[in-house]
């Protein structure tokens, strides 16, 4: 126990002399995901409704579509890139998809934002 205390005391003070605090660094830098998810009531087909919500990214928001594409399910995938006020970039993928009910006019939006670090 004694061994241990002298130990804590050693790293202690050299944190205290060196002014620098112990502390495992990160072997790569990783972006943290961030997911909005909606969903809108509306008359559009998916298709319509994606070509309006992703034209409105465009032009109102200033995102750059980087892609898009749909899939056999009908999910309508568009990949943007942008820089927020603090110029920081990122890339937000919007996937766009009926809700599956038979009397359903609901999309169902989800947006997965992830920041990017340009080297």
């Amino acid at each position: 126990m004694a061994k241990v205390l002298s130990v804590l005391l050693v790293l202690v003070l050299h944190s205290v002399v060196f002014d620098s605090l112990l502390e495992a660094s990160p072997l790569k830098k990783e972006a943290q995901k961030i997911k909005h998810e909606y969903y809108v009531n509306t008359d559009l087909t998916a298709g319509k409704f994606s070509e309006a919500f992703c034209s409105r990214l465009s032009e109102k928001h200033n995102w750059n579509k980087v892609s898009s594409g749909i899939s056999a399910d009908e999910t309508y995938t568009s990949v943007f890139k942008f820089k927020d006020e603090s110029s920081h970039s990122w890339q937000c993928e919007v996937q766009i998809s009926r809700v599956r009910d038979v009397s359903s006019n609901v999309m169902h939006v989800e947006m997965t934002m992830m920041q990017t670090f340009e080297s």
